[in-house]
């Protein structure tokens, strides 16, 4: 499934906000939806139908594949699958649950409807971690074989540089004085991951003293409600590489705007799991407009930074978490990461902890307490 990182749990949303205390998880009126002749539209109770939060089905399938209950998982992506069938995302994490379960049938059924319904990164599915169990068994197998075969039929993609305005969600610190200097803090969210739901770590700050931004990656996840990434993802060539450097200018020039906009002292780049693998490469690129980078449960690719480039940065502070048991982006790569770093001189912070792939909020202010030490 993009887990905070094709989801794959693997970078996908940390929480999911409830909107009204008064919706519910289940309908109390007695109706049967699925014969609409029966259906009187003039009853009176007829909208309670709109007070169902399908959210808390979802929320609770994420906790539950967060600790390692996949047949709980599976059934609760069932259970908000019914009030969103074309819902792409939940259908592919669906089939990583049942990847996880070594149920090759049922993982290749419901990763064919994925792609059906607009899922298309047909690399990313060939070395998802989510389907290893089911990986070389036949009817899986077949099945990754006909999409790929029915995905490269659709055509040739060309993709042209055009300039877009992206969204950049914003939150103040309590008090905020228009005349008083704040340390910034950009988050850059992981793979199918957005602005709205990353914006949402928020909650987790202790009494935050700092200006939180998080703006929205700039390439859309095919398949995907609201899902981004930060490059253009199935190819390490020329237009993986591409992507990501434009998306580094894009966040050197979310520093200038904010800038312009709110009184800054310090700027720290923040990412998790696809956005940490960025935090580095953007970060490190762009080393003058930081004080540090904030890295959790991702990696370093020294295959898109040149040693000299590396060299240059090594002022920056560097905070690391990394969940002992992260199955998605292993624990090795967050330490590799600061063994690597280390050895060009950067000053680097790594903080383990006992969980998968998230940002834990007892870890998630140890580095607010780091930046207030830096």
């Amino acid at each position: 499934m993009t887990r905070v990182s094709i989801f794959c749990l693997l970078c996908f949303c940390l929480s999911f906000p409830v909107f009204s205390q008064d919706l519910q998880i289940e309908q109390t009126i007695d109706i049967d939806w699925s014969n609409p002749e029966t259906i009187d539209p003039l009853q009176e109770d007829v909208s309670d139908l709109l007070d169902i939060d399908p959210s808390i089905y979802m929320r609770n399938a994420y906790n539950n594949y967060y600790s390692g209950n996949y047949e709980e998982a599976a059934k609760y992506f069932l259970a908000y699958l019914r009030y969103n069938i074309f819902d792409a995302n939940s259908i592919y994490n669906l089939a990583c649950c049942y990847g996880q379960l070594g149920k090759d049938s049922l993982a290749a059924k419901f990763l064919k409807r994925a792609v059906k319904t607009g899922l298309l990164d047909i690399e990313y599915m060939k070395w998802d971690p989510n389907f290893n169990k089911v990986r070389g068994k036949k009817v899986f197998d077949n099945a990754v074989d006909s999409i790929t075969k029915w995905i490269e039929e659709l055509g040739d993609i060309i993709y042209v540089e055009a300039t877009k305005l992206h969204k950049c969600r914003v939150r103040l610190p309590e008090g905020y004085n228009i005349n008083k200097t704040y340390p910034l803090v950009i988050g850059l969210h992981g793979y199918t991951d957005n602005a709205d739901r990353f914006i949402t770590l928020w909650e987790k700050f202790d009494q935050p003293e700092f200006i939180f931004a998080v703006p929205q990656a700039p390439y859309k996840v095919s398949g995907f409600r609201e899902a981004r990434s930060w490059r253009i993802t199935g190819s390490r060539g020329t237009l993986f590489a591409k992507s990501t450097q434009i998306s580094g200018d894009y966040v050197a020039e979310v520093v200038s705007e904010l800038s312009d906009h709110y009184n800054i002292n310090k700027v720290y780049l923040f990412g998790f799991s696809q956005g940490a693998a960025f935090t580095y490469i953007a970060g490190i690129k762009n080393h003058h407009l930081f004080e540090g980078l904030i890295c959790f449960g991702g990696w370093l690719d020294t295959d898109l930074l040149a040693e000299e480039v590396v060299r240059a940065g090594k002022d920056l502070k560097i905070f690391i978490g990394h969940g002992l048991e992260d199955d998605q982006i292993e624990y090795k790569r967050g330490s590799v990461a600061k063994i690597v770093l280390e050895k060009y001189g950067y000053d680097v912070t790594l903080r383990n902890f006992d969980g998968g792939h998230t940002v834990p909020e007892e870890v998630l202010n140890q580095a607010v307490e780091w930046m207030k030490y830096e």
